[in-house]
């Protein structure tokens, strides 16, 4: 598999002579293959380019892996010259493409990188994070399961209703509601933790969940819920406004957001300038879908 990877590699970026070899001073050699230098850059240069394709490894292990990919690829690479395995054309093209891609990925990681300031990721986490939880409520909710298969199956359905109603019946009798759900729920996630639904807010429940919940005042128990899957009781234990996460949890997340919207904003606004015509059409040339 590696000596696949490598010779892939090396056609990938069109090696039809020395491979890897950009002497630098602070760039130190760190194999020779048949007198062609391998130097640091290069090793680096392969970890960036398909590394993320290697399994986790010990840091160590894996530069060896690298290093023995560039060297396979350097070996193979001279043994096609040395057969006159080489199809200029086709090289060519694959060291335009390697170089046109490598220029884009240089340019959005420069543009991402510029965009990221502390008021971009301030601004990013008001609009995104802070905004949207202005007054958001959210619920604990405690709820009870019965499930159906099949919405249209008409005695399945009623078979669940009857036993959500008993259940509801003993809740109502005085039973604590945490010791109902663990004799009868059928929702085996919440059923061992006395029907524990968690906070959620309007937009995390669905409509029928919404509606009989925000309705609710602290201790009340719903009359029965009927969804797509089920019938439900659920059980308002608390409310309260919720709490954005704290800016410094997911700094690095809302930096990872302001650099990509740059990035796609960058390629957005390059092809809409751009003027791109389609050739392999059917019908005649075309224009470019804007936005594609």
């Amino acid at each position: 598999m590696r000596s696949a990877m490598a010779i892939c590699l090396g056609v990938m970026l069109g090696t039809a002579g020395p491979a890897f070899s950009q002497a630098a001073n602070a760039d130190p050699v760190v194999a020779i293959v048949n007198g062609t230098q391998i130097h640091e850059s290069d090793v680096q240069l392969v970890d960036e380019i398909i590394g993320r394709n290697l399994p986790s490894q010990d840091r160590v292990e894996r530069r060896d892996s690298i290093l023995k990919m560039v060297i396979d690829t350097t070996l193979l690479a001279q043994v096609a010259n040395e057969r006159k395995i080489i199809d200029d054309a086709d090289i060519q093209r694959r060291i335009t493409f390697a170089r046109n891609q490598g220029l884009m990925n240089h340019l959005l990681m420069v543009v991402g990188q510029q965009a990221v300031t502390d008021d971009a990721i301030r601004k990013a986490y008001e609009d995104v994070v802070l905004k949207p939880a202005q007054n958001e409520v959210e619920l604990h909710l405690r709820h009870l399961v019965f499930l159906f298969r099949d919405p249209r199956d008409d005695a399945a359905v009623k078979a669940a209703e009857d036993k959500a109603e008993k259940a509801l019946a003993r809740v109502k009798a005085g039973e604590d509601f945490a010791a109902v759900v663990a004799d009868v729920s059928e929702d085996p996630v919440t059923k061992a933790k006395g029907g524990d639904f968690g906070w959620r807010t309007r937009p995390e429940m669905g409509k029928e969940y919404a509606e009989a919940a925000f309705a609710m005042k602290n201790g009340d128990v719903s009359p029965l819920i009927k969804t797509a899957v089920g019938w439900h009781i659920i059980q308002l234990e608390d409310q309260r406004v919720r709490k954005p996460v704290e800016l410094d949890k997911i700094k690095d997340r809302v930096a990872a957001m302001v650099a990509n919207t740059a990035q796609f904003e960058l390629v957005k606004k390059t092809r809409e300038t751009a003027k791109i015509e389609l050739m392999d059409r059917a019908d005649g040339p075309k224009a470019a879908p804007q936005g594609q």
